[in-house]
């Protein structure tokens, strides 16, 4: 198992002049608890993007090698104005060199509980779609998330993903920002560049037509994302309360 790491972000409304990635919790970077999470599941190689403060992301990689034991990559995404879909296509190299059929990919500024990460892995690893999404169900154990901010998903019955942006009316789960692709998911991306299009949400709604975009519900952990300085205090809130 091999993971795609996005870290290329311009840090707009955190900017503590690092990546996100880099910000330290509990004595540990968001990006060593990235790696030492999804290593304990099984996951064998790292690709990080890098974009904004790639430096300070390129002096940390030593360390992080070292600590986790670890085989990590990481690319420099020179476009990283772009949405966050212009920086998965920036691994496509690294899959292809591997071999892979398959990869997980998250944010460098999104938080786990471990025990989601791993109930992801194992749920993940018998679906066929090109596509695989970790959604929530809105419930007790997010209320802490950013409900203007978070993107939002409409599935079907059998968990196809319907509808998925941060302003749909209609939605019945919550973007965890945990996928599970294919590698061919790339023509995808390919073809929402051709028009114009950056984000991840726009591949998955072309991939939707094709009842290629699933989801795949991990619920009752907690997870974050840390966008904001609200974000970040409500995870270190989490974390005190041993929630993460």
């Amino acid at each position: 198992m091999n993971l795609v790491i996005l870290a290329a972000g311009k840090n707009t409304r955190l900017d503590t002049g690092i990546p996100k990635s880099l910000v330290t919790l509990n004595g540990e970077t968001l990006m060593s608890r990235h790696i030492r999470i999804f290593k304990a599941c099984g996951v064998e190689k790292f690709c990080i993007i890098s974009g904004y403060g790639s430096n300070k992301l390129q002096a940390a990689l030593p360390l992080l090698s070292k600590t986790h034991n670890a085989d990590i990559t990481i690319l420099h995404n020179e476009r990283f104005d772009l949405e966050n879909g212009f920086s998965v296509f920036r691994a496509k190299e690294w899959v292809e060199k591997n071999g892979m059929n398959d990869f997980f990919l998250t944010m460098g500024d999104h938080v786990f509980d471990p025990d989601f990460v791993n109930e992801f892995v194992e749920k993940s690893s018998s679906l066929e779609n090109t596509l695989q999404l970790a959604v929530d169900m809105p419930g007790e154990s997010n209320k802490h998330i950013d409900i203007d901010d978070v993107t939002k998903v409409l599935v079907d019955s059998d968990g196809f993903i319907d509808s998925i942006g941060k302003t749909i009316p209609d939605y019945n789960r919550y973007d965890t920002g945990l996928f599970r692709l294919k590698a061919e998911v790339f023509n995808t991306f390919q073809k929402s560049f051709d028009n114009e299009e950056y984000t991840i949400s726009e591949s998955v709604s072309k991939l939707m037509a094709g009842r290629e975009a699933k989801s795949v519900l991990v619920e009752g952990y907690t997870w974050n994302d840390v966008d904001n300085p609200d974000d970040l205090q409500s995870t270190i809130n989490l974390m005190d309360q041993n929630l993460l």
